[in-house]
């Protein structure tokens, strides 16, 4: 019976160990918005990129690359 019991609660903490080994979802965002410059073409695109992984941490990570705007002409 102990026997059986140990092999249960193996078998058990082998499954929450093998769910927490689940890789988080990384997310990408792009947002295009028209901004207006003083050379020519006067309105140009601009994209920034928002990058974050879903987890339930509830504390805000730090940057690991500062954010580097692009312009498109």
């Amino acid at each position: 019976m102990q026997l059986m019991t140990l092999a249960i609660a193996m078998a058990s903490f082998a499954m929450a160990s093998a769910s927490a080994a689940v890789k988080p979802q990384v997310h990408t965002a792009e947002r295009v918005y028209q901004t207006i410059i003083k050379e020519s073409p006067f309105m140009v695109l601009t994209t920034s990129t928002v990058v974050w992984t879903q987890s339930p941490s509830i504390t805000t990570p730090a940057s690991t690359v500062p954010p580097s705007p692009t312009i498109v002409y």
